[in-house]
């Protein structure tokens, strides 16, 4: 992952929807810039924002992850902002949440779905990430042997 510039993150802070380059073009349910995204939900076919300064967080980096799967095999349900806010492993047969679902009974599964469907943090990714190198580079040297 990249870390954001100061400089980046002061332009972010200042930023407003409306002064987004992509405002008018846009039907992203889930803009980062809007004050009120926490309570936006997201269904795998909408788009997603496509302004580069934000393709580095974790909104963006999941919804796309949960659109390819989309791609192949259905998704159902919504996700929430808090659902896609967090590095997360996002496999064939991932759901959101079901769409009759009351608002009380929203909150409720969404805490649950959350727990269900933990991520992995940076240090473990980058810790797993050394190990599958490890054994991929041994994996080549026995196939080279051969």
């Amino acid at each position: 992952m990249k870390r954001i510039s100061s400089k980046k993150k002061k332009r972010r802070e200042e930023m407003i929807p409306e002064n987004c380059p992509y405002f008018e073009k846009c039907n992203a349910p889930i803009c980062p810039l809007d004050p009120n995204k926490e309570i936006s939900v997201w269904y795998p076919d909408e788009e997603i924002c496509r302004n580069r300064e934000f393709r580095d967080m974790d909104l963006i980096i999941t919804q796309k992850k949960i659109s390819r799967i989309n791609r192949r095999h259905e998704v159902q349900g919504f996700f929430t902002f808090n659902m896609l806010n967090r590095p997360l492993i996002a496999k064939r047969g991932i759901s959101g949440l079901n769409e009759d679902l009351s608002i009380e009974d929203i909150a409720k599964s969404e805490k649950t779905w959350i727990k269900k469907h933990r991520g992995m943090s940076k240090e473990s990714r980058l810790k797993m990430s050394e190990r599958m190198k490890k054994v991929r580079k041994t994996e080549r040297g026995i196939e080279n042997v051969h």
